[in-house]
């Protein structure tokens, strides 16, 4: 079993009759990440997080686990959503032409090749779509335990957000996401491995300038901040106009997670 970093739960009110709670099991290279959302309050009741070990490299004795409960899961919960979070997306224009042959292959053309995988896409408004893959061997033991669940990627849920001019960093456990927008426009949608401290600064710093950025005129928004492990984040902050770090939404979760020292580093995952 992959060790659980951190198990919060709050009260679940869902009955197989009337449903009033989100489940989304969030997938990143080397963690799951299991969010319950309460629809009616707009709140997060629940947060549990496994990261995989050195003995443990593989998600199936998780998902297996989770197979014993899935009739019980599907009875309570109103939407299942499975969201991958990785490097592999590209965002592309709509147009008469698209369809999934073509984007996957233009997804294999920048990322490089890889047979087994599932292809999915994901509208953003009128104008976009996301297209992402997905390793067969997880997409197959989700779907196989929970059939009603449906693929997301990660950056499709604050991609539909309206936003003006904003460069947002959001930081996850060995890397981090940087969407650039100005005037309402995506500049760039990319993701990078944190590494060392100036080349982390240097990635950010010149990612702004090659997407024709001035950082003295837009503000710097991060999520996921942890104070002991981002220091580039505080000494990048001045090339900005301005500088936020996001705290956890709502309130409530982030009382619960302060008792455990973690004000804002999960608060890159509640963005549904």
């Amino acid at each position: 079993m992959a060790q659980k970093k951190i198990g919060i739960y709050g009260k679940l009110e869902s009955t197989a009759n009337s449903k009033v709670e989100n489940l989304y099991v969030i997938v990143n290279k080397k963690s799951v990440v299991f969010i319950v959302k309460h629809l009616l309050k707009n709140e997060y009741i629940a947060i549990e997080h496994f990261e995989q070990t050195d003995e443990q490299a593989e998600w199936n004795p998780l998902f297996a686990y989770l197979q014993n409960n899935s009739t019980l899961i599907q009875n309570y919960y109103k939407n299942i959503y499975f969201v991958n979070n990785s490097a592999r997306l590209i965002l592309k224009q709509k147009n008469n032409n698209d369809d999934l042959l073509l984007a996957a292959s233009e997804l294999q053309l920048i990322h490089g090749n890889v047979s087994e995988e599932e292809i999915y896409t994901t509208s953003i408004g009128e104008k976009h779509f996301l297209v992402y893959g997905v390793s067969d061997k997880v997409s197959s033991l989700l779907t196989r335990f929970f059939p009603s669940g449906k693929w997301q990627h990660y950056a499709s849920f604050f991609l539909q957000n309206v936003h003006e001019n904003e460069v947002q960093v959001r930081l996850f456990e060995d890397y981090f996401m940087l969407y650039i927008i100005e005037n309402g426009q995506t500049k760039l949608l990319n993701y990078f491995p944190l590494t060392q401290e100036d080349q982390n600064i240097y990635t950010l710093l010149n990612s702004c300038i090659n997407a024709g950025v001035d950082t003295n005129t837009i503000t710097l928004k991060v999520w996921g901040y942890i104070q002991e492990k981002h220091a580039f984040i505080q000494k990048v902050s001045p090339y900005f106009a301005a500088a936020q770090l996001v705290a956890l939404e709502p309130k409530s979760m982030c009382v619960e997670l302060n008792k455990f020292g973690l004000p804002n580093s999960y608060s890159s995952y509640f963005i549904f």
